[in-house]
């Protein structure tokens, strides 16, 4: 057991990747139990409703232009080069930007939400518009404040610590089951009251994780002082890049949740976001392996260690099978399970399952290449392709809902065509990028 633990100790990137398993696991478990009881405490319409809110939320995590993930990679260089003057320096520069555009755009959400119509604009007639922008107002001004404190996670993965990531994840997600027991209980039915509670235990677990990591990194605690607004070319110059990829997937996975609110209902989101929430098992596997290699790979990449990417390469490809076999058994199981699971709140048709799993594979599959290639650095053309790809996903996706009327299943099948050529591309892409090393 010595001898194990040992191991571990030496080797970091293993230890995160079974950490990172270990505590996601814990998320998943609280996941599954706390989805039939929002469905019980909300009903499937504000269910929908409130999937709707998060993944209109959710796009703001992405406006930080490629700041964070050019911290990441700024930082697992400057560690690696045992530069911690300038790791701090990035680290203050990258929180200072952040709270700059988190300010600017709960001001912008204020103006806009104030001048549109938004239950019209999503045609949804069972709530008014006043108390939707009211529950959008408090979910983004969380929000706004959590873009500023998740900041943290980037600062985690530059240092190859990424099981604090996890510990992040699960520790919000035990807070926030803890709150919401608490409303199911007392049947306080709002989907204000939910949103505060969501945003309350995200925010209480950046500072927890937050407060634990610089206490035990002193040498990276930055002050105001630290602000070097010199730094902002180097931050923005790799993380721009990536920024627009992320841009292009969020329109790919999350514009599904607008198209299906709009030309199907609000209540076929429950039904959709309740699938994907079981082909998030695979998918998450995927990213918890990988998550850790991003940064190892910028690592190994500054060390000019070729054989180190071939070699991760060749066992995230077997990860790849694992999860292929996973994925056939869980579509061959899937729709009984999930009407065992909601307790007969949720029946998906076959069809919905099996697109669905295809498109997980899909994501999994691009995984294998594009955390890698995020890692040693993209080119433009990734991003051409990915914003591409964007593109087709609402182009097909409407042509499959309207003209054909394939419903929830025809809104998938628009994701499975966009990312169908991340199979040809990026495995050539990555062996191109090795090549050069």
């Amino acid at each position: 057991m010595n001898k194990i633990l040992n191991k571990l100790k030496k080797d970091n990137l293993m230890l995160n990747i079974l950490s990172n398993f270990f505590f996601k696991g814990l998320g998943i478990g609280l996941s599954f139990i706390s989805i039939p009881i929002m469905l019980k405490y909300l009903d499937k319409d504000n269910y929908g409703l409130w999937i709707l809110i998060l993944s209109i939320t959710t796009w703001i995590y992405t406006f930080d232009i490629g700041i964070g993930n050019g911290l990441k990679n700024r930082l697992a260089e400057t560690l690696t080069k045992k530069n911690e003057k300038e790791a701090k320096e990035y680290i203050a520069t990258s929180y200072f930007f952040v709270t700059i555009i988190s300010i600017i755009f709960f001001l912008l959400s204020y103006i806009i939400l104030k001048n549109i119509n938004l239950s019209k604009l999503l045609n949804i007639i069972y709530i008014s518009n006043d108390e939707l922008n009211k529950i959008l107002l408090v979910n983004i001004g969380f929000v706004c404040i959590n873009f500023i404190f998740s900041l943290c996670n980037n600062v985690f993965l530059g240092s190859q610590k990424s099981y604090l990531t996890s510990i992040n994840s699960v520790l919000s997600q035990i807070i926030f089951f803890i709150f919401l027991l608490n409303l199911f209980y007392f049947k306080k039915n709002s989907i204000i009251l939910l949103s505060l509670t969501y945003g309350l235990g995200i925010f209480l677990s950046h500072m927890i994780l937050s407060i634990y990591y610089f206490y035990k990194n002193k040498n990276l605690l930055f002050k105001i002082k630290d602000i070097r607004l010199n730094k902002t070319k180097n931050i923005f110059g790799i993380g721009l890049k990536i920024f627009l990829v992320q841009i292009a997937g969020l329109i790919i996975f999350s514009t599904d949740n607008f198209i299906i609110t709009k030309y199907t209902g609000i209540e076929n989101v429950a039904i959709y976001n309740i699938v994907n929430k079981l082909f998030g098992i695979p998918l998450l596997a995927m990213t918890l392996i990988t998550t850790p290699i991003w940064p190892a790979a910028t690592k190994a990449f500054h060390e000019g260690n070729i054989e180190w990417l071939k070699n991760i390469l060749k066992k995230l490809q077997k990860v790849f099978v694992s999860l292929l076999i996973l994925t056939i058994i869980m579509i061959i199981l899937g729709k009984p399970f999930i009407k065992i699971w909601t307790l007969g709140e949720i029946e998906p048709s076959l069809s919905l399952v099996v697109v669905c799993g295809l498109a997980t594979l899909l994501t999994c599959f691009s995984n294998i290449y594009s955390t890698i290639i995020f890692g040693i650095g993209i080119g433009w053309g990734i991003v051409i392709l990915s914003l591409t790809q964007a593109i087709i996903n609402i182009v097909v996706s409407l042509i499959a809902i309207i003209y054909f009327d394939l419903g929830i299943v025809g809104v998938v099948l628009g994701t499975c065509f966009s990312m169908l050529t991340n199979v040809f591309v990026l495995p050539r892409s990555l062996k191109k990028m090795i090549e050069k090393i």
